[in-house]
């Protein structure tokens, strides 16, 4: 298979699967009840969020990923791990902390006001999105990795 393409298949499938894991997680019952208890969640934060476009907001970020499974193509012989499980785990991490960190604390915190026991909710979803999403693109592109083992 042509590099580029398995490239963009890792992207939109890492991409799909952790956003599926998330979407899962965040749409559960009981992770919905604590996030929208008007006790504990920020009016703000109650009156914005169910109104934004999920459907766009997921497809950007399946589409993103492919971004990320890119970088990942160029900077996995200096990923630390001598396996592609291990390179997929640190790659989902380095994910989850450049995007998902920042984007916690400037919108959800600073913007709209979330309290910060509510953010680390909400990040420990999103790292195990994360994580499968590094898992998978890891996976597919393996074969592209130098040297490395296959466990």
């Amino acid at each position: 298979m042509n590099k580029y393409i398995k490239i963009i298949l890792a992207g939109l499938l890492g991409g799909f699967v952790g956003e599926g894991v998330m979407g899962g997680l965040f749409m559960s019952p009981p992770i919905q009840s604590v996030l929208y208890d008007p006790a504990i969640q920020s009016a703000l934060f109650i009156d914005i969020t169910p109104g934004r476009d999920l459907f766009k907001s997921i497809a950007g970020m399946v589409v993103l990923s492919v971004a990320h499974a890119w970088f990942f193509a160029l900077f996995a012989p200096s990923i630390p791990g001598n396996s592609w499980i291990k390179k997929g785990l640190f790659w989902g991490f380095t994910i989850w902390l450049m995007y998902w960190v920042f984007q916690e604390w400037f919108i959800y915190h600073t913007l709209l006001e979330e309290p910060l026991i509510l953010n680390l909710l909400e990040l420990t979803i999103l790292l195990a999105g994360s994580l499968v999403e590094g898992l998978i693109i890891a996976g597919i592109l393996k074969k592209e990795i130098n040297g490395l083992s296959e466990a």
